[in-house]
């Protein structure tokens, strides 16, 4: 590599920094172990008791949320913010890829952090998955932001 090249980002974007700590959840795909790169980030203050859950859109890691993660925890949220499968830090298996699995995985994911119930905040192609996830899991979700 020339000197003053920036170094590769990597498949799974290992070059490219988070707002957040990343953690990892393990999945499976069609028989193909993959992982599910997620930030769960802490309420700054006086936790309000709420967990939001932030859905990206197509084409942008999750990453891109870190202003909105900081408004949200300085009022008191508790926010997951989640690569879908196929994005961001998270694994790219081969195979299709559908709204039901990401809305799916994504309960696997809150039920990994034992969270019952989600206020959720989609953004394009993540506003597609929230309303697929609120249809699927209305019991999860308090309220929905599209």
């Amino acid at each position: 590599m020339a000197a003053g090249a920036a170094e590769p980002l990597g498949i799974a974007l290992e070059g490219y920094p988070y707002p957040y700590p990343i953690a990892f959840l393990p999945l499976t795909v069609e028989h193909e172990p993959v992982r599910m790169a997620y930030m769960d980030v802490a309420p700054a203050g006086a936790a309000n008791g709420h967990t939001v859950l932030l859905l990206h859109g197509r084409n942008f890691p999750a990453s891109y949320w870190a202003p909105v993660i900081a408004a949200l925890t300085q009022t008191g949220f508790r926010v997951i913010a989640p690569d879908q499968i196929g994005f961001g830090k998270s694994s790219k298996p081969e195979g299709p890829w559908s709204f039901d699995t990401a809305a799916a995985q994504t309960a696997a994911l809150l039920d990994s952090l034992g969270i019952a119930q989600v206020d959720v905040i989609g953004h394009s192609m993540g506003g597609m998955l929230a309303a697929r996830f609120t249809r699927t899991y209305p019991d999860r979700v308090r309220r929905l932001v599209l």
